[in-house]
């Protein structure tokens, strides 16, 4: 099967156009927010708007969702993780949003993945004085970020680790990120300070919630427990999979190859500190899953051992 999508892009693109579509009819007609309470103030600022005018609030998560699909395909193609063209990513992402109900109701994880994405595509390789401007940036947008779901302070750990991967760990840089992530803040403080709103802004933080995924009311334990075993084991192949794959590779690859699954062990640790409960924490492990995926369909499978593995992964994020 992987063998016959990869040779046909016509066929990628039908498929790709038909997920699309199908996503957009989901949003345009079912799309709700999960509940705000325990969150950041941006998403609940996000809900009460979404509440008061939904065709805009659709639109806007369409724009996201678009956004979101543009960005996971650059970043595939300029890592180049495919030889040829693939539009294999974007079919799986949407694949996966669609069958785990994510597009129906719309957890912090979906902004989380978007902001990630944006992080993912931005280049800290090229000259110091472009490394320092696209860190500045980064630290605001990081920032921006945490104001829809608290989880995504990962992000800060996740760009410092790729700085240090890129051989680019200098005080300097990382200095540069804290102080865009601050100054955000300043800002925000600032807004609500001169609007006599400080302490309505202040309230928001005492009632954000983690470890929500503790709380999570099981129908079925059991389930739950296969669901998050066959992920773990099925992640982790993913990361030494590819791993072992890229030691034949040419220095770049590995490098490459490195920063995505350091980048898909820390995205872990944003299931244990959201106060989203099962199964729409395993939201922030999407974009990654759709990676390896897509990486694995180009690899020759014996037995279709590779499509087996790709349906035990899908069947475990429905459950």
């Amino acid at each position: 099967m992987f063998k016959f999508i990869n040779k046909h892009i016509a066929f990628q693109w039908v498929l790709f156009l038909g997920l699309l579509a199908f996503s957009l009819y989901k949003i345009f007609t079912e799309a709700q927010l999960t509940d705000t309470q325990g969150t950041a103030f941006l998403f609940i600022n996000f809900a009460q708007f979404f509440s008061h005018y939904q065709f805009i609030g659709k639109g806007i998560i369409i724009f996201v969702l678009i956004l979101q699909v543009v960005f996971l395909q650059f970043y595939f193609s300029k890592n180049e993780y495919s030889s040829k063209t693939s539009l294999l990513p974007a079919c799986f992402y949407l694949s996966i949003l669609l069958l785990t109900k994510s597009l129906t109701i719309i957890s912090p994880f979906f902004f989380t993945l978007f902001f990630f994405l944006i992080i993912i595509c931005i280049d800290f390789t090229e000259n110091s004085a472009k490394i320092k401007n696209n860190v500045f940036w980064s630290g605001i947008l990081i920032a921006f970020a945490t104001c829809f779901d608290v989880s995504s302070i990962i992000l800060l750990v996740l760009l410092i680790a790729t700085l240090i991967i890129n051989q680019f760990s200098r005080i300097k840089e990382i200095g540069i990120l804290l102080f865009g992530f601050v100054l955000l803040y300043v800002y925000v403080f600032a807004f609500y300070f001169f609007t006599n709103n400080l302490n309505e802004w202040i309230l928001t933080f005492h009632q954000i919630s983690i470890l929500g995924i503790l709380n999570s009311n099981l129908d079925n334990l059991s389930l739950a427990l296969f669901s998050w075993i066959s992920l773990g084991i099925i992640y982790i192949f993913f990361i030494i999979r590819f791993k072992l794959l890229s030691e034949s590779k040419i220095v770049i690859q590995r490098t490459r190859v490195v920063t995505l699954n350091t980048r898909a062990l820390l995205m872990i640790v944003c299931i244990f500190i959201s106060n989203s409960t099962y199964p729409f924490a395993l939201g922030y492990l999407f974009v990654h899953i759709s990676i390896y995926i897509a990486m694995l369909a180009q690899e020759k499978s014996p037995l279709f051992i590779h499509e087996l593995i790709t349906i035990l992964a899908l069947v475990a994020l429905c459950l």
